[in-house]
C-alpha cells in the first residue's frame, strides 16, 4: 500500500513538472512573438487627370504617373496612422499653336500630407490624407529658355481604397485607387498604385 502511494505521488510530481516545463519553454516563444507596428510603403503606377484646363485643352496629356512613400504606424487595431509623400505629375501640355516657341508645360506636385488608414475587411482598408502640396511647375522652349517655378498649395486631400495581401512575415503586396485633389489650380487625379510593404 505504501508502494503505491509513493509510486502515485512520484508519477503526480513528475507530471506536474513536465507540464511546468512545457509552459515555461511555451512562454519565451509567445514572448519573443514580435508586434510588427510600423510599417514602410512604396508604390508606383499610372494616374489620369481630370483636364480643368481653358487654354490648350485639347494638348494636355491627360495619363501621366505617380510615385507613392508612406510611413505608417500600425497599432493591434482596424485604424492607422502615418505620413506620406511622393510625387505626382499632373499633366503635360505640348504642342499648343499659340505659343510660337513651341512650349512644353509640366506640371507636378510633391505631396506631404497625413494619413488616417481603416481596414474594413481582412485585405481590404481606406485611407484618407490631408495636408499640403509643393506644386511644380516646368516650361520648356525651344527660343526664350526653360522657366522653372515652384509654390506652396496648402488644401491637398486625398481618398484610396486598396487590397493588401501579406507574403511573408516583413513583407506585403498590394494595389490601391487613389485619388488626389490639389486645391491651388483645382487639380485632380486618380491613380492605380502598385504598392510594396516592409513590416519592422
Amino acid at each position: 500500500m505504501r508502494m503505491r502511494i509513493i509510486f502515485l505521488t512520484l508519477l503526480i510530481a513528475v507530471g506536474i513538472g513536465t507540464t511546468s516545463n512545457c509552459n515555461a519553454q511555451d512562454l519565451p516563444s509567445v514572448n519573443r512573438k514580435k508586434k510588427h507596428k510600423y510599417s514602410l510603403y512604396m508604390g508606383v503606377g499610372p494616374n489620369y487627370y481630370f483636364n480643368n484646363l481653358v487654354l490648350a485643352k485639347d494638348y494636355v496629356r491627360e495619363l501621366n504617373y505617380s510615385f507613392v512613400t508612406r510611413f505608417m504606424w500600425e497599432p493591434e487595431f482596424f485604424v492607422s496612422l502615418g505620413f506620406e509623400t511622393g510625387y505626382n505629375k499632373l499633366y503635360t501640355v505640348k504642342g499648343d499653336p499659340a505659343n510660337t516657341n513651341g512650349a512644353k508645360i509640366v506640371n507636378a506636385s510633391i505631396p506631404i500630407q497625413f494619413i488616417i488608414s481603416m481596414k474594413f475587411l481582412k485585405d481590404f482598408y481606406g485611407n484618407f490624407t490631408m495636408g499640403q502640396g509643393i506644386r511644380l511647375n516646368k516650361i520648356t522652349t525651344n527660343a526664350s529658355g526653360d522657366y522653372h517655378a515652384s509654390n506652396f498649395s496648402l488644401g491637398d486631400y486625398g481618398i484610396a481604397v486598396g487590397y493588401q495581401k501579406i507574403i511573408a512575415p516583413h513583407f506585403s503586396l498590394g494595389t490601391e485607387l487613389k485619388g488626389y485633389y490639389s486645391s491651388k489650380l483645382d487639380d485632380r487625379n486618380m491613380a492605380l498604385v502598385f504598392m510594396a510593404g516592409y513590416r519592422f
